[in-house]
């Protein structure tokens, strides 16, 4: 039995129970999520176990204490992205996650071939020079998996079996909206002028750092801000968990980072107190993101949207008739079944 939008049965902005979820394509997981986990396992243990050590173990040469900031964002990102490798079956439990992760792969390419030069390209330790190219190989190919791996969920098969009318919650509640939009257009921001003009903060940075260095940086924070603002999109916090626990990872090892070289931060300058300032925003926008999530219920009320024609009558809410005998394959055919 086909019932129309705006049935009865089937309000509007409610699928019917036998309406197909929109499945996370194999491709994105195998080409996506797998090899970006695995990535930031290696750059977050390396970073954060041996920051002493770049120039002789990582792709380019940077101060501990960048390391370490840098080597909390990868884990802060492996345990988003492992998370949505194991949990995820649904794309709209993914999305976020793979969004966001791709903003930063095409982001980290840009300040790579930005700053090219300062990568173990052209001379150093053996394993250094290893790890810059396959660096380099690393995020130059994670563009076109993610292409394709897009592609696949969007086009295929995964992307055709929901229709195009599937309902979204409704809009957050104000007081969870409003610090999440302000906390994520101020990252993105601040990301975005950085990564823009990294040469006068290098110069000024409360401790020694690079261009590429900034750069990084730069690119966690513009990636949690657009990710932040994405959440406010998607509506449902249940949703976003994986991104809560990144954001608290980060701010946890970024922080620990801090106090474990705090001899080599210059503590009276303004730029050290803006790093512990965005950290405990990270840190404390996880945490309470992931209370709310438990708190506030699963999904909020869909939003009803109508798809039918604009001249077409609205259906009282009322209960259906049975059709008469013969509509519809008889009797037993009425508006009661659900099937």
């Amino acid at each position: 039995m086909t019932v129309s939008t705006g049935s009865p049965l089937h309000p509007v902005g409610q699928l019917s129970p036998l309406s197909p979820a929109n499945p996370l394509s194999p491709v994105v997981r195998l080409a996506m999520v797998v090899p970006r986990t695995l990535g930031a396992a290696y750059a977050g243990l390396l970073l954060t176990l041996a920051p002493s050590h770049t120039d002789l173990l990582f792709a380019w040469t940077m101060s501990p204490v960048t390391a370490t900031l840098i080597g909390a964002g990868y884990a802060g990102s492996c345990a988003m992205l492992w998370l949505c490798a194991a949990r995820a079956r649904q794309w709209a439990q993914a999305r976020v996650s793979v969004l966001s992760s791709s903003l930063f792969m095409l982001l980290m390419l840009a300040a790579i071939l930005l700053d090219r030069g300062t990568l173990h390209l052209t001379g150093g330790q053996l394993f250094a020079v290893l790890a810059a190219y396959g660096w380099l190989g690393f995020h130059l190919l994670a563009p076109l998996s993610g292409a394709v791996g897009l592609g696949v969920q969007r086009f295929g098969a995964a992307g055709r079996s929901v229709s195009r009318t599937a309902p979204r919650p409704g809009p957050m509640p104000w007081w969870v909206a409003l610090p999440t939009v302000s906390s994520g257009f101020f990252l993105a921001v601040l990301g975005g002028l950085l990564f823009a003009s990294p040469g006068w903060a290098a110069r000024n940075w409360p401790w020694t750092a690079g261009q590429l260095d900034i750069r990084v940086l730069a690119a966690f924070a513009l990636t949690f801000g657009i990710a932040m603002l994405m959440t406010v999109r998607d509506r449902e916090l249940q949703r976003v968990r994986h991104g809560m626990v990144a954001l608290v990872v980060t701010g946890l090892l970024g922080l620990a980072g801090l106090l474990r070289y705090a001899d080599q931060v210059r503590w009276g300058s303004v730029g050290a107190s803006g790093v512990v300032a965005v950290l405990m925003l990270l840190l404390g926008l996880g945490m309470s993101g992931l209370g709310l999530s438990v708190v506030l219920p699963q999904a909020l009320p869909p939003t009803t949207r109508r798809n039918a024609s604009p001249t077409a009558p609205i259906a009282p809410p009322v209960a259906p008739s049975v059709a008469p005998s013969g509509a519809l394959g008889g009797p037993e055919s009425g508006a009661g079944n659900p099937a």
